[in-house]
This record gives C-alpha cells, sequence and structure tokens, in this order.
C-alpha cells in the first residue's frame, strides 16, 4: 500500500488481536454510538523519526445508533493504552450502523521529537465502548533521536468575525466535570468550587488560555502538577460598549510544555462572585440573579443562568467557542430548600446534612458552552414522561416552574408545556428524531433578562423584561423545541452564522402556528407578507455579516424574519418533500457537530438536484438572500 510523502513507505500486513479493555468511567461511556478497535495491523518492526505507514483495521460500533468513528493511532512505552501516549495519526471512518464493522485506514507518521526505544502501537475509537483501543501485537523499534518539540503558546482567539475574543487555539475539550458551591443569599461561589477540563492538545504548548471572567481564582493544576503561572487578563481587542469585557485565564503550565497530541487534565479551582455578562445589545447572560420586580426592593432567590452568545464564562472557565463542543457533568450545591437544574439527566439529588443539597447532571453528547446552564432557585418541580411516536422511546421531561408564581401562572406555564409531546413529534416527523435523552423547560422570574433561551435539553423562560412575570407561549415554546434540533444538536460554526438557526426556529414557529389553528398565515403568507411594501432600510443588513456587529446579533429582521424566508423560499423552490429531506440529512450528517452557512447552502443545492440554468439560478438566489444587502430580486416566482 502506498502512503503520501514526508517519510518512507512502511508495508503491513493484517493482524487480528485481542486485548481487555477497560471501561471508561462518567460521561466518557457515550451513550450513542459507541465503538470500539476489533483489529488492527501490526506496525513495522523498526522505523525512524518521520517514516510513515498506514495502520489497517476494524471498528464495531456497539452502541444504539449509527455514527462516524475518529480512529487515532499512538506508541505506547508499554502495552497499557492509557500510558505514555505518542501519536500517529487519525481518521474518520464511513458511517458504521449499529452493530455493524467499517474497516479503516490511518496514515500514520513517527513523530520527530520520539526518544529511542521499542514501543506498542496502538488504536483508539472515539466515541468508545470502554476504552475504545486495541493493543498491536508486534512492537516497533525507533531509532535517531529527533530534535525536542517546539512549544509554543496557544492562540487566544479562534477568529470569529462577530466576537474575536472568543475562542482559544491548541487544545480540544472533550469534557468538563463543573462542581458549584453556590450561596444565593451573598451571590457567592464557595471554596471548593472548580471545573475540571479534560483537553487534547493539538499544538505543542507552552501556554493555555481558557474563556472566564474575573471570578478570583486560587488554583490551577495540569496533570496533576501545579501550573507554573497563571492570571486573569482581558481578552483583545476591546469589546463594544455597552459590553462587558470577556476576559481569559492564561495558564503556563510546568515543565516544558504540552506535547501535541497529549491529553491534559486542567482543575481551576475559584471562589467569589460570578459574573452577569451585558452583551453589546445591552442585554443579559451569564450568572443572572433571579429577582424581581426590576426596581427596588427586590426579592432574590437564586440564579437564571443562561450563555448566549459569551455567558457560560462568566461561571466556568472553558473554551467557549461552539465547535469546541464537549461533554458535561454539572454538580450544584445550594441550599436545601432549592433546586438547581444543568443539562442532560438528572444522576442524583442527595441531600447533604448540613443544610445543603447537591443536584448532580450529566449530558453525554457533545454540547456547545453557551448551552449550559445552572439555574438555581424556588421552583415547583415536576418530572414526567413523553413518548416520541416513531420510535416508542420515553423522553423525561424535567420542569421547573417558579414557586412564587400566581395560581393562575403557574396553570397558563402547564397549559404550554403540555402540548410538549405533541410540539416533539410535530418536529420529530419533519426533522428527525429528537436528539437528546431528555427534554424540559425552566420557567423563572428573572427581571431584566425577557428573553428565552435553547438551553440543550432545558429551555429557559424568564418572562416578563419588568416584572420578571413567567410565562411560555406556545408560538415561543415550539421555537425553542426545534432548537433542539437545529442550533444545540447541529450547531453554528461561527456567530455570524446565527440566521441558521434562528431563522430555522423562526420558520418552524410559522409552520406550527398555522397548522395548529393558532394563527391563519400559512409560511408562504409570511413570507409575501415580509417581502411586500416599499424598499426598507433593515434589508441593507446581509445575514451573515450582521455589519460586523455584536449589537446586530439578534436583530429581528436579518437574525430571524430573513432567515425563515429564505428556508421556506427555498421549501417553494424544490417543494416540501425535498425540503424536509433535507431537514433530516442535515441531522444525519451533522448532528453534534457544526455548520457554516456555506455548508448548509451547499446541502440545500445538493439535495435539490437541479442541474444547468435551474442551478445556477439557485445559487443566485441564495447569493442575493444571505449574502448581499438589499431586497433580494430572486424569489421562487423565478423557478416556475
Amino acid at each position: 500500500m502506498k502512503v503520501g510523502a514526508g517519510g518512507r513507505t512502511l508495508g503491513l500486513g493484517i493482524a487480528t488481536l485481542a486485548v481487555s479493555l477497560g471501561f471508561a468511567a462518567g460521561a466518557e461511556a457515550a451513550k450513542l454510538p459507541k465503538f470500539a478497535v476489533t483489529n488492527i495491523s501490526s506496525p513495522p518492526s523498526t522505523g525512524e523519526p518521520g517514516d510513515t505507514f498506514t495502520a489497517l483495521g476494524v471498528v464495531e460500533n456497539k452502541g444504539k445508533k449509527s455514527g462516524k468513528a475518529t480512529v487515532r493511532t499512538s506508541l505506547r512505552p508499554d502495552n497499557v493504552p492509557e500510558n505514555g501516549p505518542i501519536p500517529l495519526g487519525m481518521t474518520e471512518t464511513a458511517k458504521v450502523k449499529k452493530g455493524d464493522s467499517e474497516e479503516f485506514g490511518v496514515p500514520s507518521e513517527i513523530p520527530e521529537y520520539i526518544e529511542d526505544g521499542t514501543y506498542y502501537m496502538v488504536a483508539c475509537a472515539t466515541p468508545a465502548k470502554g476504552s475504545g483501543c486495541l493493543v498491536a501485537d508486534d512492537q516497533i523499534t525507533v531509532t535517531n533521536v529527533p530534535d525536542p518539540p517546539d512549544f509554543q503558546p496557544g492562540a487566544r482567539t479562534l477568529g470569529d468575525e462577530l466576537i474575536p475574543q472568543i475562542g482559544n487555539g491548541g487544545y480540544d475539550a472533550s469534557h468538563y466535570a463543573i462542581e458549584l458551591d453556590y450561596t444565593p443569599s451573598t451571590n457567592l461561589f464557595n471554596e471548593g468550587t472548580k471545573t475540571t477540563m479534560t483537553a487534547t492538545a493539538t499544538q505543542d504548548l507552552s501556554e493555555f488560555s481558557m474563556d472566564f471572567q474575573d471570578t478570583p481564582v486560587s488554583s490551577v493544576t495540569v496533570n496533576g502538577v501545579a501550573a507554573e503561572s497563571f492570571e486573569q487578563v482581558d481578552a483583545t481587542p476591546a469589546f463594544p460598549a455597552p459590553g462587558t469585557q470577556p476576559m481569559k485565564l492564561v495558564i503556563n503550565p510546568a515543565g516544558d510544555g504540552i506535547v501535541e497530541g497529549t491529553e491534559m487534565t486542567v482543575v481551576v479551582e475559584y471562589a467569589g462572585t460570578p459574573v452577569e455578562i451585558t452583551d453589546a445589545d445591552d442585554s443579559l447572560e451569564g450568572w443572572i440573579q433571579a429577582c424581581y420586580p426590576l426596581d427596588l426592593p427586590q426579592t432574590c432567590d437564586g440564579a437564571f443562568v443562561v450563555g448566549e452568545p459569551i455567558g457560560a464564562q462568566g461561571w466556568f472557565p472553558s473554551n467557549n467557542f461552539p465547535t469546541d463542543k464537549a461533554t458535561f457533568d454539572t454538580t450544584i450545591t445550594v441550599p436545601a430548600d432549592l433546586e438547581a437544574v444543568g443539562i442532560g439527566e438528572l444522576v442524583d439529588n442527595s441531600n447533604n446534612g448540613d443544610g445543603t443539597e447537591t443536584w448532580a447532571w450529566s449530558e453525554d453528547d457533545p454540547t456547545s458552552t453557551y448551552l449550559t446552564t445552572a439555574t438555581n432557585g424556588n421552583f415547583d418541580y415536576t418530572l414526567r414522561d413523553i413518548t416520541e411516536t416513531s420510535t416508542g422511546r420515553t423522553l423525561p421531561q424535567y420542569e421547573f416552574i417558579d414557586s412564587s408564581a400566581t395560581p393562575a401562572e403557574k396553570t397558563a406555564i402547564n397549559t404550554s408545556l403540555g402540548r410538549t409531546e405533541q410540539m416533539t413529534n410535530f418536529l420529530t416527523d419533519r426533522f428527525g428524531l429528537y436528539p437528546y435523552d431528555s427534554g424540559g423547560a425552566v420557567a423563572d422570574k428573572a427581571a431584566g433578562v425577557g428573553y428565552a433561551l435553547e438551553v440543550a435539553t432545558r429551555s429557559h423562560y424568564s418572562g416578563g423584561f419588568t416584572s420578571g412575570t413567567p410565562s411560555i407561549s406556545q408560538s415561543t415554546l415550539v421555537h425553542e423545541i426545534s432548537h433542539q434540533w437545529m442550533g444545540n444538536a447541529v450547531t453554528l460554526e461561527n456567530w455570524n452564522d446565527i440566521w441558521l438557526q434562528e431563522g430555522w426556529a423562526q420558520w418552524v414557529s410559522w409552520s406550527w402556528n398555522f397548522e395548529d389553528g393558532t394563527s391563519v398565515n400559512s409560511p408562504g403568507a409570511q413570507w409575501s407578507t415580509n417581502y411586500q411594501g416599499p424598499a426598507d432600510p433593515k434589508w441593507n443588513t446581509i445575514p451573515t455579516e450582521l455589519n460586523d456587529d455584536p449589537a446586530d446579533l439578534f436583530s429581528t429582521f436579518p437574525t430571524y424574519t430573513r432567515g425563515a424566508m429564505t428556508y421556506q423560499g427555498y421549501r417553494e423552490i424544490v417543494g416540501t418533500p425535498k425540503f424536509f429531506d433535507f431537514a433530516r440529512e442535515l441531522q444525519e450528517r451533522f448532528a453534534y457537530g457544526n455548520v457554516s452557512s456555506e455548508d448548509v447552502v451547499d446541502l440545500m443545492i445538493e439535495i435539490s438536484g437541479f442541474t444547468g440554468d435551474d442551478l445556477a439560478l439557485l445559487e443566485d438566489y441564495f447569493d442575493q438572500w444571505l449574502y448581499q444587502a438589499g431586497r433580494p430580486t430572486i424569489t421562487p416566482n423565478n423557478f416556475e
């Protein structure tokens, strides 16, 4: 077999192996899918730094859902898969159905920095079943010690055009264990609060950063060793007023640095006041004290915790960027008369015997940081089940309604929530299976917020801006539930792609309201109403640019309305069956990952099946609707 240039080519033969696999604890034992390497070829018997070869083998899907496996090869100084990984290469398999296997070939290169010695080769597949790893029978002897790694600081941005202050280069986070000890009466995190991030270095790191505001940090360890130094500094550039300036926690690990491909465990301990963040549009996010009414005197019973776009860094350190998804364990200790909410499923709810109670939640599907929560306060808490009709699957619904709401308010909220099952199945029929293992809602009094947010598995509703009166309309409920597919499972790649998910949820509200009889206007009628009329400056904001201003992130017309019109226009152009083929294929290809505007447009064009002049016209349609200022002249009528 031939491999690419960059080193000597070494031939291999397939050898069947057997090895005991350990079971990965906690959220790493992902439910769907679960992969394990069941066959791997041996490496060459000898090699030098820079040599390349292809490791061949087989991955088996032992989970409950099809998916693509990521296979990584590495060298270890002994035959224990967890010890001393020296990365060789990685690849992604084709989709593997549950119970099936798929062959792979991993282009592997012996790194320049490896020391002389004899090594075992290991192949690991993720998401894993147990360790997901297999050790080759034969060893490789490596000679000729190369130069050491070139350690460099990781970037302090991931280059978002609207919010360049966020995101960090040099590593890929895979899991967060967040442990909070919170006293609502003083709005303080107590000693013992900490976040543990598990990540893999994607370069040789001398220094790296995390997005975190100025809650005081007392300790940072990397792989169990105290960091040489750490500091909290302002991110750059300056954030537009009246917004809160994002900050970084900059960490220098002990020793020379972290070698590329090495897994690192970073533990950050902190205590003090969590941060309420003001966005560029003057809205609030992050750790918001749940108080009402807006004017004094106020009653505050906990915190309303939401994170779009950057609020997560107000309460835990992370790589706070949509593309660095991870799994989450969230434990929140609060006074025993309160409830606390995380994403995923409730793992434990324990009274500690000291006047406090700990709520532990776990989400094992990769999730963006902005979709997390740790909301807490006085709630009427209900756990009930709904049924996904197409599969018969039971989906637990964790529902929290502010205990101080009036009986009439609670009745209205419960009436809306009573339609969750119908809405979920309405969306399942159109988009594919519900992408998580549970759902629910939080309706809280949080004056000064005044919006709803599609927190993963547990959408949040803050009620009236001034009074904090909690409420959930059916239109808002179906909007937020639809985000579990588009926005949460499939997530934007950069913040100027937000039309993808807000336009989608707006279209869903149009569709639900019409089919449910709440509105006489079909999505097509909504399109026509919004398109007609005299020229209006609202058309001048390009949905994929948003004037390069984060204050326009949630602008109603370019983000919500024009986005929804783009989808509805496509539906009218290609027909409803192909429109929903596109919606389901979007989930099939990109669930638990990220998409750009270009990714979605390319898929819509592919599903259309158009060729020739029709294809050129459809490409021009998307160009006008998404990438140009002004009211588009290409409409569905041009395709008749």
